[in-house]
């Protein structure tokens, strides 16, 4: 799943949300020919709200606030 988001971070050129890109590019970076299982890794980002998507199946995604926060280091306390 975190390779899912930081490809979708680096597509995005790692600007702020809402930033969107294709997944057709999200699933070249990611080296797979298996859509239907970025499809489904998709929407399982989407149900725990680290991404957003533009329908189902998706043809662009953006990541969350939520999403960043999973990708970036805890910072310490």
């Amino acid at each position: 799943m975190s390779s899912l988001l930081a490809a979708v971070r680096e597509l995005t050129g790692r600007r702020p949300p809402p930033t969107w890109t294709h997944v057709d590019k999200v699933q070249h970076k990611l080296g797979t020919a298996n859509r239907d299982a970025v499809d489904a890794a998709i929407r399982l980002a989407v149900g725990k709200g680290w991404l957003r998507a533009d329908g189902d199946p998706p043809a662009s995604v953006t990541l969350t606030v939520d999403g960043i926060k999973l990708l970036e280091p805890a910072k310490p306390s």
